[in-house]
C-alpha cells in the first residue's frame, strides 16, 4: 500500500530538512485534494502550452498510483461486525480507548481491546491505529488514480491506452468483480467501538467523498469515447451506484449525514451529486445542488466570511478549507448539471464563496498551531480566482509569494482562466505546444502489490522534498 498522504507530508518535511536545510516546495510530490470536481470539456481540444507542467504531474501521479493498485475492500486484516470480507469498514479516526474499568486480570489482546473497552472522543486527535484498517486511505488512493489516470489518458489522443485501461481496472477491482467488490453500504464507516459500538456513524458518510473524483474520472472516460468504458462496464456501475444511491437515500446514518449544517452536509451533496451523474440523473443532481446552496449553505458563512461552525473546532483553519473545498465542488458538480446555474454567487448572510476564501487568506495558520496545514488553502485560492476573476492580482500574487508552484499543480489544468500565464511555474514544467506521452514510461498497475506493505518513493520525488504541499494533514478526517 502507498504511504498516506499525512505519512507523505511528514516524510518530505524531513528530507527537506536534511537535504537542504529548509523547507522547499515540489512540483510532483504527490497530493491529496481534500475534493473536486473536473468538468470533461477541460480536456476537450488541444492544451494550452502553458498546461504543460500540470500534464506532467498528472502523469506523474498517475504512474505513482498505478505502481501500487488495485485496492479492494477485501484486503483489510479485520473484518466487519457482519462477517463480510466486502463490506466496507473504518474507525471512527478522532476515538480513543479508556480501558480503566476493563476489568481484565491480564494484557488485552487488540481485538479485546476493540470490543471491552469504553472509547472517548478527543477532536481533532487521530488515534494512529485508524490505519490498521485501510479502507479509508484505499478508496482516497483509488479516488485519485481514476482521476489523474483519466486526465493522462486524455493526453494521448487514442481510443485505448495504458491509462484508460488502469483507471477501468482499478473501478472494476473495487466495485465489480465479484471477488473483491464493496458492497454498497456504510453500514461500518468510522465505526465505534467498545461494548456499545460496532456500528457506523454518520461522519463514515464522508470517507467515501472522492466519488466526485471517480465522478470526473467516468465522465472524461466517456467524453472520449474510451474503448476500455465499455457499455457493458458502464451498465454495470450505473448498477453498483445505483444500489448505493439508494442506501444514501434511505440508512439512517445517511439521511443524519444528510441533515448535517456542517462541511458532513457539504460532503454528502458532493458524493450523492457525483453518483447521480454517473447514473446519468442529471436532474437528480441539479436538485440536490440547488437543496444546498438554497438552503445549509445560507447559514454556513457570516457575513465577514468565516465560518463558525467550522471555526469552532480544534483545527479552524483546516476546517475552514475543507468547508470551502466541499463548497467549490458542489458549484462545479451544479454547474455541471445545469449550465444555466450561477450558485457560485449565491449568498449566504450576504456572503459567497469568494468572500469565504478571501477571510481565510487573512487569517495566520500559525495562530492555532495549524503551520503544517497552511497550503490547504491554494487549490481553493486557485479555484476562487479562476471562477471569479482576478483583476487586482490578489490571488496570483497569493499564490506567487506563497512558493507554491501552482502553474506545475495538477489543478491548474482545469482551474481556468487563472490558467492564462499569469501565473508562472516556479518549479519544474516546460514551455511545449504539446504533451506527448510515451507508452513505455507508463507501467501497467500490478494487482501483485494490492496486500503489499508500503513502497519507496522515486529517487527524484525525494529529493524534491516538500514541507506541506497542499496541506495534506487532517485532510482525510472530519
Amino acid at each position: 500500500m502507498p504511504r498516506s498522504c499525512s505519512q507523505r507530508t511528514a516524510l518530505y518535511f524531513g528530507l527537506s530538512l536534511v537535504l537542504f536545510a529548509q523547507p522547499i516546495l515540489a512540483t510532483n510530490v504527490f497530493t491529496c485534494y481534500a475534493n473536486d470536481f473536473v468538468d470533461p470539456s477541460h480536456t476537450v481540444g488541444q492544451y494550452a502550452a502553458n498546461l504543460a507542467g500540470a500534464q506532467d504531474t498528472i502523469v506523474a501521479w498517475a504512474n505513482e498510483m498505478n505502481s501500487y493498485g488495485p485496492w479492494s475492500v477485501t484486503d483489510k486484516p479485520v473484518l466487519a461486525p457482519s462477517g463480510s470480507k466486502h463490506d466496507y469498514m473504518s474507525w471512527a479516526p478522532y476515538q480513543w480507548p479508556d480501558c480503566s474499568n476493563a476489568r481484565n486480570t491480564t494484557v488485552l489482546t487488540p481485538e479485546q481491546m476493540w470490543k471491552t473497552c469504553a472509547y472517548v472522543f478527543r477532536d481533532g486527535q487521530v488515534n494512529p491505529d485508524r490505519t490498521t484498517i485501510n479502507d479509508f486511505q484505499s478508496f482516497f488512493n483509488l479516488s485519485d488514480a481514476v482521476l489523474y489516470n483519466s486526465l493522462a489518458f486524455t493526453f494521448q489522443s487514442q481510443s485505448s491506452s495504458v491509462y484508460s485501461q488502469n483507471a477501468v481496472k482499478f473501478i472494476r477491482t473495487w466495485f465489480l468483480d465479484s471477488a473483491t467488490a464493496m458492497n454498497p453500504n456504510l453500514n461500518y464507516a468510522q465505526m465505534n467501538r467498545g461494548p456499545n459500538g460496532q456500528h457506523g456513524e454518520y461522519t463514515g458518510i464522508l470517507d467515501l467523498r472522492g466519488f466526485a473524483k471517480i465522478a470526473s474520472g467516468i465522465l472524461i472516460l466517456r467524453q472520449h469515447g474510451s474503448s476500455d468504458w465499455t457499455a457493458d462496464i458502464d451498465s454495470q456501475m450505473g448498477a453498483w451506484c445505483q444500489q448505493y444511491i439508494n442506501w444514501l437515500q434511505t440508512a439512517p446514518t445517511a439521511l443524519q449525514a444528510a441533515a448535517a449544517k456542517n462541511n458532513h452536509g457539504t460532503f454528502y451533496v458532493n458524493q450523492l451529486a457525483a453518483l447521480k451523474l454517473i447514473v446519468n440523473d442529471t436532474a437528480g443532481a441539479t436538485t440536490l445542488g440547488r437543496g444546498y446552496f438554497g438552503g445549509i449553505y445560507k447559514g454556513q458563512i457570516s457575513s465577514n466570511g468565516n465560518q463558525p461552525m467550522e471555526a469552532s473546532r480544534t483545527r479552524p483553519y483546516h476546517y475552514r478549507n475543507f468547508n470551502i473545498a466541499g463548497m467549490i465542488t458542489n458549484a462545479r458538480l451544479l454547474k455541471y448539471a445545469d449550465p444555466t446555474s450561477n450558485d457560485w454567487n449565491t449568498t449566504s448572510n450576504g456572503a459567497t464563496i469568494q468572500t469565504a476564501i478571501d477571510f481565510l487568506m487573512t487569517t495566520n495558520p500559525s495562530a492555532t498551531q495549524e503551520s503544517n496545514v497552511t497550503a490547504e488553502i491554494y487549490p481553493n485560492v486557485a479555484a476562487v480566482g479562476a471562477t471569479y476573476g482576478d483583476s487586482t492580482g490578489k490571488y496570483v500574487a497569493f499564490l506567487n509569494t506563497s512558493g507554491f508552484p501552482y502553474a506545475s499543480d495538477a489543478s491548474f489544468l482545469w482551474d481556468q482562466p487563472l490558467a492564462g500565464g499569469s501565473a508562472q511555474p516556479l518549479v519544474g514544467g516546460s514551455n511545449r505546444s504539446s504533451n506527448p506521452i510515451s507508452e513505455a514510461s507508463a507501467a501497467p498497475a500490478s494487482s501483485s502489490q494490492t496486500s503489499g506493505t508500503s513502497g519507496s518513493m522515486r529517487p527524484s520525488m525525494m529529493i524534491w522534498a516538500t514541507f506541506g504541499l497542499l496541506g495534506i494533514f487532517g485532510w482525510q478526517f472530519c
